[in-house]
């Protein structure tokens, strides 16, 4: 079973990073094509009604997590007739969600007006253009979208991301073409729903494919009906805390300053955006495998993996925030020509790069509280995350703008997301104090500081400009952190785990057939 969880996680992780890389470059050109052809206006509209809608996903309760969650024993079991059962029932909750997500998105409309300060596109109907958005969340949740809560508790992610990354790759060329070709905005969007169709089509013909007995029929068993809901309820405030998070960033720098602020400080997520999703590949890949441990190995062994995975993973979060502290701004300048009202200041830039470490450090930890299954009981820590950040977001970005922004989401993230459920972990899972744990972290976020400022302060020593300057200093961030990561951790005892584990599971794949 172990070497089943390991080969599952390892072509998740691969599928994934495939999928991240097709879907890098393309989305970028398309960005940037929107922002050359159209206007930055254009592109804050598209952020502030992705954040408005994000928010009406939350209309799903956070029953697809939960299933998966409640998946994850009868099939261990290969107890077909209950996974079917429980199909059917996430099958009728996504209908009902599909019915909410249009009724609440329709009632929002006479409000939209009110979400966009100062200027916006004359060309264009805000009223048409969110139709369209909200057409193709409501079209997602109506056409076999549950679909991939299956194959994300068969541990067959990789199908889902294959898929996502061809249709991606098609979306992005076509709307290229009609950027280039016909420069209009309603063509360009419109795009979005038809390829949401082909997506779910896709999910559907592969699951029936590979798990033609699970057949959405039959009646949920009351106790994993009362699980699901249970863990549906703490998932959802879990949510409501994430899209505070993120979504309201775009709401309040609507609001209070305007639609140019909100592409600015998109162009600049856009990049946190990538590089977060690619190492959220690695954590999210391992989810499954990871409830399959808590449910058959022991809590000293689901910790000590969660130790020597963490330690891996600081090496790869630590050198991800050292390149985006050092190419950040360089990278801006090229890309938005210098124009200066299109960079943020340093200090953002900076911001930014502890915002991202800060919370994909929790990735892995993640993986164990959803094996775990304690949504239900974080529930109180979530709301307080969703109603702090909310706040923070109005006070301090009305006193300091997308610097302020950024601290409320940093602030809230460190507090709720890394202290509150860190706590809830170790106190309702692994039973046991944390003071070891916490140890590790923060060493690994000063030998993190410190590799940053060294590197920054190699690649001030650049004279070069523009390209040429950009080039030289990713060479720099490439090969500095890491020479300096194996020189502070070679002898270490996570060091020595993680080398380990790497070479017996690389030795496991060479002798597969």
């Amino acid at each position: 079973m172990a070497e089943s969880r390991t080969i599952n996680t390892k072509r998740n992780i691969i599928s994934g990073l495939i999928r991240q890389v097709l879907s890098m470059i393309l989305p970028f050109v398309l960005r940037t094509l929107v922002l050359y052809q159209l206007g930055q206006e254009y592109q804050g509209l598209s952020g502030l009604f992705s954040s408005i809608l994000s928010m009406l996903s939350l209309t799903d309760f956070g029953f697809s997590l939960a299933i998966v969650y409640v998946l994850y024993k009868p099939i261990a079991q290969g107890d077909v007739p209950a996974i079917c059962a429980i199909m059917a029932y996430l099958k009728r909750i996504y209908r009902r969600v599909g019915i909410a997500v249009l009724l609440l998105g329709l009632a929002l409309m006479p409000f939209l007006p009110h979400f966009v300060k100062g200027i916006h596109p004359k060309d264009i109907s805000i009223y048409f253009t969110y139709l369209i958005y909200l057409a193709n969340s409501v079209i997602s949740y109506w056409l076999f979208a549950y679909k991939s809560a299956l194959l994300n508790a068969m541990q067959r992610m990789d199908i889902v991301h294959s898929i996502a990354a061809l249709t991606r790759v098609v979306l992005n060329l076509i709307q290229i073409a009609v950027l280039m070709l016909f420069k209009n905005y309603y063509a360009y969007i419109l795009l979005y729903p038809v390829m949401t169709v082909v997506n779910n089509l896709l999910i559907e013909y592969f699951s029936r494919k590979y798990f033609p007995q699970i057949i959405p029929k039959g009646t949920m068993r009351v106790d994993l009906k009362s699980d699901a809901l249970k863990q549906a309820k703490g998932i959802f405030i879990n949510r409501m805390a994430d899209v505070a998070r993120n979504g309201a960033d775009n709401l309040v720098l609507s609001s209070l300053i305007g639609l140019t602020a909100v592409a600015v400080y998109n162009n600049y997520y856009y990049i946190y955006a990538v590089v977060y999703r690619i190492c959220a590949v690695i954590a999210n890949s391992m989810g499954a495998s990871v409830g399959n441990s808590v449910a058959k190995e022991s809590k000293h062994k689901n910790y000590e993996d969660l130790c020597m995975f963490t330690f891996a993973f600081s090496w790869i979060t630590g050198w991800c925030t050292v390149c985006m502290c050092c190419l950040y701004q360089p990278f801006m300048t090229i890309w938005m020509r210098a124009n200066a009202s299109l960079i943020l200041p340093e200090r953002d830039a900076v911001l930014f790069s502890m915002y991202f470490y800060a919370i994909t450090m929790c990735c892995i930890r993640n993986q164990y509280l959803s094996g775990a299954g304690l949504y239900w009981e974080l529930r109180l820590w979530y709301l307080l995350e969703a109603v702090s950040n909310i706040a923070l977001n109005l006070i301090l970005g009305y006193l300091f703008g997308t610097t302020g922004i950024l601290l409320a989401s940093l602030i809230t993230v460190v507090f709720f997301s890394f202290i509150a459920r860190n706590t809830a972990l170790f106190t309702l899972y692994f039973q046991k104090p944390m003071n070891g744990y916490y140890a590790e972290h923060i060493a690994y976020a000063a030998v993190t500081a410190a590799v940053c400022l060294v590197t920054r302060g190699i690649c001030a020593l650049v004279s070069a400009d523009g390209l040429a300057a950009l080039i030289g200093k990713a060479m720099l961030c490439l090969i500095v952190p890491n020479v300096l990561y194996l020189a502070i951790y070679f002898k270490t005892k996570r060091f020595g785990q993680i080398s380990r584990f790497i070479k017996r599971n690389l030795l496991y794949r060479a002798e597969s057939p």
